[in-house]
């Protein structure tokens, strides 16, 4: 049996929810898009580095890097608008390092003046009939606060932290994609990360609504672990004090059960991609261990050495 025929309630598609940012939650994406599911990604929207960076100098513009990279992870690979997405200029003027999508859903926003509407229209555009959301359409960054005492602001900062921060936060009170937490309330199978654990999966978790429909739902939350270390402060411990710490940061347990990459190992898919990003999961192989976990996720199943923690 098809393990993606699976339907939980009356005979519908189970409703998945993906969080997190960077080539984390694009891999997911990927990995899952063609199965019969209503797919939602909550993409983190602080991300100050690069061509993101250079745009987000402009106090109204949201991170929108991540949001690009999640929208092409869904469209059709070998549609022009999509290849154009992500190419890169690279003659030596203003646009040098800027990729033609980010450029893109930069004028959207200035046309809707709302970034949800903006990213509707961009998947519209690449053909993606799957939802992507940012965590917020306000503006915000990261602070972190280290064991003296000192702020560190914005996310690059924080990733070249030596020590895991004894505290994090976002720089303002911002309200959380109200799409976003009506996706959480109806999810049946919640996946958080792969990433940075810090900056690609903690700050969506900060928010306050956020919080609450992750604490509220019934849908099983799965926290997928890197395969291989960050490089970043997260190093620094052990994986389940990472997870320790993030929840006495957020205050909050925010996941079921782990993936772990002993449940690739005993499967025997422990391969990694070999491009330049940290701890990315093969796509067929990700894909393959998430279809043997969705016929059991209404009862939160502990099978392929996932772990409760």
């Amino acid at each position: 049996m098809n393990p993606f025929q699976y339907t939980p309630m009356g005979g519908r598609n189970m409703n998945i929810v993906c969080i997190g940012g960077g080539h984390g939650l694009s891999q997911v994406l990927s990995a899952l898009k063609n199965i019969p599911c209503a797919l939602t990604a909550i993409v983190t929207t602080t991300d100050n580095g690069g061509s993101t960076g250079r745009l987000r100098q402009d106090p109204s513009q949201i991170a929108l890097g991540d949001i690009r990279r999640c929208v092409s992870a869904l469209a059709c690979q070998d549609q022009m608008l999509s290849i154009l997405s992500e190419q890169r200029f690279e003659l030596d003027n203003d646009l040098k390092g800027h990729s033609f999508g980010n450029i893109l859903l930069c004028a959207l926003c200035q046309i809707t003046h709302n970034a949800n509407d903006a990213v509707k229209i961009f998947s519209s555009m690449l053909g993606v009939e799957h939802t992507i959301l940012p965590m917020t359409n306000t503006p915000v960054d990261l602070v972190a606060t280290t064991s003296t005492g000192e702020e560190v602001f914005g996310e690059c900062n924080i990733d070249t932290l030596s020590h895991f921060p004894n505290n994090m936060r976002l720089s303002k009170q911002v309200s959380a994609n109200q799409q976003a937490i009506e996706a959480i309330n109806c999810a049946d199978l919640i996946l958080l990360g792969p990433g940075s654990l810090l900056t690609s999966v903690m700050p969506p978790l900060m928010l306050w609504d956020i919080q609450k429909a992750l604490c509220n739902t019934t849908g099983c939350r799965i926290f997928i672990e890197n395969l291989t270390p960050e490089h970043s402060p997260v190093d620094q411990l052990a994986a389940t004090e990472q997870l320790d710490q993030a929840m006495h940061i957020l205050g909050y347990k925010f996941f079921d059960v782990c993936l772990t990459p002993d449940a690739f190992e005993a499967m025997d898919l422990r391969a990694i991609e070999k491009e330049q990003s940290i701890g990315k999961h093969n796509k067929s192989q990700l894909k393959h261990i998430i279809e043997q976990w969705l016929p059991n996720t209404n009862e939160h199943s502990l099978s392929l050495n996932a772990k409760v923690h």
